[in-house]
């Protein structure tokens, strides 16, 4: 047999166009993949600028609101309330005072007779009773001072010709005041009065019980 003709060389264009076709499907992938980056970057500018010139961007819809009434948020605080503080005592427990012939308070004055002829018992702000409901009061800068008659021996005074207020006398021995000699704590009658030194008159008063021996002029 003659012998197998030698085969014939392959041809090498197929794989060549393979290369080629790979080659261009590469470039063609990458191209497409940069042009869809710009757009991608070439929207967000857009985005972020407000779109483009001539066409509305649609977005999410929001409506400030109104801003608060002081009127319905703010109450001003409730006033405080207030109380005035009260008045100076105007006269303590102990001290003698001096009062008008109308029981009109005239100051504080000394229990040695010169100034003075009541002793404060008992002063009340709220101006209800004297612990010993007899006693004479006078009302002064809203206190109740609550008295006892407060005489000296030697001491000229005007006594009242009814109910009233006894006063020290401007000047002792005038027509009208008494002069006091002798003061008996519980009498009831002048029986018991000094007999050493004049005196003419008598006078006994309650809460305290006391008689009073007097010269009057």
């Amino acid at each position: 047999m003659p012998p197998f003709p030698p085969a014939a060389p392959k041809s090498r264009a197929p794989l060549v166009i393979g290369l080629v076709a790979a080659l261009l499907g590469l470039c063609l992938l990458g191209i497409c993949a940069i042009g869809v980056r710009a757009a991608m970057v070439y929207n967000s500018a857009q985005e972020s600028s407000g779109g483009s010139a001539g066409v509305a961007v649609p977005g999410p819809s929001w409506t400030a609101p109104a801003p608060p009434s002081v009127r319905d948020t703010y109450s001003p605080p409730e006033p405080i309330p207030t109380t005035s503080a009260p008045a100076p005592l105007p006269a303590r427990i102990g001290q003698c005072i001096s009062v008008s012939v109308t029981g009109d308070f005239q100051g504080i004055g000394n229990c040695n007779g010169t100034m003075g002829t009541y002793r404060v018992v008992s002063v009340d702000i709220a101006q209800n009773t004297c612990a010993d409901p007899r006693s004479a009061y006078i009302t002064e800068d809203g206190y109740r001072l609550c008295l006892e008659r407060h005489l000296v021996r030697n001491r000229c005074y005007t006594f009242p010709t009814g109910n009233g207020w006894i006063v020290g006398a401007p000047k002792c021995k005038a027509k009208g005041t008494v002069h006091v000699i002798d003061i008996v704590p519980g009498a009831s009658n002048g029986d018991r009065c000094t007999r050493d030194y004049r005196w003419n008159r008598w006078y006994r008063f309650t809460n305290p019980t006391v008689v009073y021996c007097v010269m009057k002029y």
